[in-house]
């Protein structure tokens, strides 16, 4: 039978073990202030011990309360946006089959009703003999000023597009008729100005008749030489 242990044995080990819890309290103090630092919300799915944790930014940058809600994939899945689920949900679940990371962008409803854009980062983080994932880990990052930018500079760059396609404009050199003025197009076709206008720009034409020409085509009539003169006497 092996001897029992002196009391002073008994007291050392039990100094050790408060040691150690010591130890532990000051690691977990530790990790609890550089998450409290990080303005990222962070989760850790366990599935072996069956425990799921959502720090209290994962809450509180969707405008909830901390651990307003269970911390659960449930949670998640029902917090996207309808048009986000299943692609989210599809991509994050063929990562972990294929033991790749993943970095997706995705929206989540906050507690007022509307949406935030978040930038969603993750990876399995165990595995067992088996190979099947057992925890995977990740932050989550709200990115909603720097999504509506670039969603807004997207669509100012696609309404520029489409006003420079709608936009024709005449340039370089345009071969022109000394005597008829019609113009050569680039196939090699004479058009007169109003079609090759019409083909190369945004002008529309109205039509009337410069003081040179209407002299040219009424100047002998009555009724013309009757305007001109009242317009001189006005």
């Amino acid at each position: 039978m092996a001897p029992k242990p002196s009391y002073e044995e008994l007291e050392f080990h039990v100094q050790e073990l408060k040691n150690e819890l010591a130890r532990m309290k000051a690691t977990e103090e530790r990790t609890r202030l550089a998450i409290e630092a990080v303005n990222d919300g962070l989760f850790d799915f366990d599935m072996q011990q069956n425990e799921t944790f959502f720090s209290a930014r994962y809450y509180t940058m969707l405008g909830y309360e901390p651990y307003e809600m269970p911390a659960s994939r449930e949670t998640w899945v029902n917090l996207l946006h309808p048009e986000d689920r299943k692609w989210a949900v599809t991509h994050v679940d063929e990562q972990i089959k294929k033991k790749q990371n993943w970095s997706i962008e995705f929206r989540l409803r906050a507690k007022d009703g509307n949406y935030r854009w978040i930038l969603g980062q993750g990876k399995v983080s165990a595995w067992d003999k088996q190979g099947n994932p057992i925890r995977r880990t990740g932050i989550h990052k709200d990115i909603t000023d720097r999504k509506e930018a670039e969603l807004a500079q997207a669509g100012l760059i696609k309404k520029l597009n489409k006003a420079l396609k709608d936009v024709k404009t005449l340039g370089g050199l345009i071969p022109i008729c000394s005597s008829c003025k019609k113009i050569r197009d680039d196939k090699g076709y004479w058009n007169g100005l109003e079609s090759y206008f019409e083909q190369h720009s945004t002008a529309l034409f109205s039509h009337s008749l410069c003081p040179g020409c209407m002299d040219e085509i009424y100047g002998k009539d009555d009724w013309y030489i009757e305007m001109k003169e009242k317009k001189k006497k006005d």
